[in-house]
């Protein structure tokens, strides 16, 4: 019962929203749905840094104790 009234009213405020500043509205949308995406390619940019730093690091530690042993 309350749920349906809930998105009555939300529906009532997206029509006045949107009858009130169009362009306002299709960008906050847009911008709603683009921010997920964009949160996902900057954590993975981030993971993706940090595991090209622990590689260049373990391929450093590698020859260094490569040419330590002498192989």
């Amino acid at each position: 019962m309350w749920s349906r009234l809930f998105r009555a009213l939300t529906a009532l405020l997206n029509a006045y929203s949107f009858y009130s500043n169009p362009v306002r509205f299709i960008v906050s949308i847009l911008g709603l749905i683009l921010i997920p995406y964009l949160a996902y390619i900057f954590l993975g940019g981030v993971v993706f840094a940090l595991l090209l730093v622990l590689g260049g690091y373990l391929i450093y530690r590698g020859f260094k104790n490569s040419r330590a042993t002498g192989y």
